[in-house]
């Protein structure tokens, strides 16, 4: 696959085209499977989607691309779908890579479904685990506490790595503590200043190749891009492809 371009394609398909021990760095955060948990999986369809739509649960889900299905599998079928997905990204990452997952702990009959659950199916070491405050929610409930933080998992490969925290760095903690991105129409972006966040304790003296699985509207390529870094995107919707290729087209005429 060429470098600096975004693929519309299936995040697993893609992974699989990609060759053993060739990426230094994988980030992305994939959908939450937020309409599986509340719905248990209903397939919508046409006939059907109207009265889905009415429904209060599926109402608060988010819709990529039109598509309510992409957010609605089965929780099994979604969790062996993050574990394949990871142990992709395991195959693909360099013996010094590292990878950056974002996700968050999901609620299902009251009871937490945490990332762990399938983290530690992988192939994947767990070597930290930080905590994105977003200073803010869209779920509102007085049952609890409002949720307004997300988890984001250094995951490796081996034991090296060419992270090196650097002492000026704003972020010295486990905590970081970064605004929602608002302006942004993709449906569940990320905030640049997440991505730069991680990729300033990388070198500056060699380009790395950065891959985003689902890069959405194109965040993790802007990020790497202002580093110096190459990088390669997927994308299931053409879409979300055009809207990432467009602000990159107007980062760089900028």
């Amino acid at each position: 696959m060429e470098l600096n371009k975004i693929y519309c394609i299936d995040a697993l398909e893609g992974l699989k085209q990609l060759e053993d021990n060739s990426i230094d760095l994988i980030i992305f955060s994939p959908p939450y499977n937020k309409l599986g948990l509340r719905s248990n999986a209903r397939q919508v369809t046409d006939k059907n989607i109207k009265s889905a739509k009415a429904e209060r649960n599926w109402i608060q889900s988010i819709v990529y691309g039109g598509d309510f299905n992409v957010d609605n599998m089965k929780e099994e079928d979604y969790e062996q779908w993050q574990i394949d997905i990871l142990n992709e990204c395991y195959r693909v990452l360099k013996e010094d890579g590292s990878v950056f997952y974002n996700h968050k702990n999901r609620i299902k009959c009251h009871n937490i479904i945490s990332p762990y659950k399938w983290l530690y199916q992988t192939k994947l070491l767990i070597r930290q685990e930080i905590t994105w405050d977003r200073c803010s929610t869209p779920t509102v409930a007085p049952i609890r506490w409002l949720p307004t933080t997300e988890k984001i998992f250094w995951l490796t490969k081996t034991g090296a790595t060419k992270f090196y925290r650097k002492a000026d760095t704003n972020y010295k903690r486990e905590v970081w503590q970064i605004d929602m991105e608002r302006k942004n129409p993709h449906p569940a972006p990320y905030p640049i200043k997440l991505i730069d966040t991680i990729l300033e304790n990388f070198p500056n003296d060699e380009p790395l190749t950065v891959l985003d699985p689902f890069m959405g509207s194109g965040t993790t390529a802007l990020a790497a891009i202002k580093k110096g870094y190459n990088y390669i995107g997927f994308e299931k919707f053409q879409e979300y492809v055009n809207m990432a290729e467009e602000r990159i087209k107007n980062y760089k005429n900028n």
